[in-house]
């Protein structure tokens, strides 16, 4: 079976995406929207597909097996709904939406129409977060904690907390995401955000994050993260989350797992480009009707949006957020 897909939005993540199709012998785009032309027609151009402005004209006049959602976030919810609507299964960039009322309103789209749906949270399908779970088993998790320091988002509109939502919700979700799956859900988050590094005038956003969580496993987590300093600091200090369970620490990051015990240390690396397993996970759910493949289905992480979005709500208020009220109180 050849996928025929529909990539709504021909920016920046839908090229990284088109990469990883272009990889996958199953998969063909075969329409691109972008209310830029030049844009859409860049992208088309890739794979011989037709470029449109409208996504809903797209839609329409396409016959799709699958829809690609890579607009900008706040972006999100309609396209999300009406992909449903047309009973396409889509692949959908995180975060969800900038709001629970909007990610609740997908959910209930998906719901109705009852098709299959994957939320990019990527560094799921990795072979450390695999291997992680693998090797934790059944242990208990005490502790969760994890780090992102970076710099200016380099799309223009990240870099507004009012577009993007802030890196809490746009960038580490990706790493609570994972404190979440090996700790269980959090019910509970405290957050203080800093904005001293830059004048609001530059840079309209925090620059400085402090989370602390409570899972309901027992497990308590933390993430720090800032947006303050330069990306070379990459190569020093890399994005991870760390683990703690009974005499063993394991620490995921982007190239790969390490696991320390008493009877010693193992590495286990990452292969291939960081975003290719869940698209190939999306794909193969397509062309095998076995939803089982995906790991990051939209009722699956809206637990995640919550915790980011009610962690922005914690920051602005100085309260500590119960997750269940919060969900509950945008449903």
């Amino acid at each position: 079976m050849t996928v025929r897909i529909g990539m709504i939005g021909a920016g920046r993540m839908a090229n990284t995406h088109a990469d990883c199709l272009a990889q996958i012998a199953q998969a063909r785009i075969v329409a691109v929207a972008d209310v830029l032309p030049d844009r859409a027609q860049t992208l088309a151009a890739r794979s011989g597909a037709t470029g449109y402005t409208d996504y809903r004209t797209m839609l329409a006049r396409e016959k799709l097996d699958a829809v690609y959602i890579c607009t900008p976030t706040g972006e999100h919810a309609q396209p999300a709904i009406d992909t449903a609507e047309h009973g396409l299964p889509f692949f959908i960039e995180k975060p969800l939406t900038l709001t629970m009322r909007d990610a609740w309103r997908v959910a209930r789209a998906v719901e109705r129409a009852n098709v299959m749906t994957c939320v990019c949270y990527h560094w799921r399908y990795t072979h450390a977060a695999l291997k992680a779970q693998e090797i934790l088993g059944d242990r208990p998790v005490a502790l969760t904690a994890a780090e992102w320091w970076w710099t200016l988002p380099p799309i223009p509109w990240l870099r507004d907390k009012d577009l993007g939502g802030g890196q809490v919700v746009d960038q580490t979700t990706h790493l609570t995401d994972l404190c979440q799956l090996f700790a269980g859900e959090v019910t509970e988050v405290y957050a203080a955000y800093s904005h001293n590094a830059y004048r609001d005038a530059e840079f309209h956003n925090w620059d400085g994050y402090a989370l602390a969580f409570k899972h309901a496993s027992g497990a308590v987590g933390s993430l720090r993260c800032t947006y303050a300093l330069f990306k070379e600091i990459a190569e020093f200090q890399v994005p991870r989350v760390e683990l703690i369970a009974r005499e063993m620490f394991l620490r995921i990051t982007p190239t790969g797992l390490i696991v320390v015990t008493p009877q010693g240390r193992q590495e286990f690396a990452n292969t291939g480009a960081h975003h290719f397993g869940a698209n190939h996970a999306f794909i193969s759910a397509v062309v095998t009707g076995d939803a089982s493949y995906i790991r990051s289905s939209v009722p699956a992480t809206l637990r995640s949006l919550a915790l980011t979005l009610a962690a922005n709500e914690s920051a602005q208020t100085g309260k500590p957020i119960n997750l269940a009220e919060f969900m509950r109180a945008a449903e």
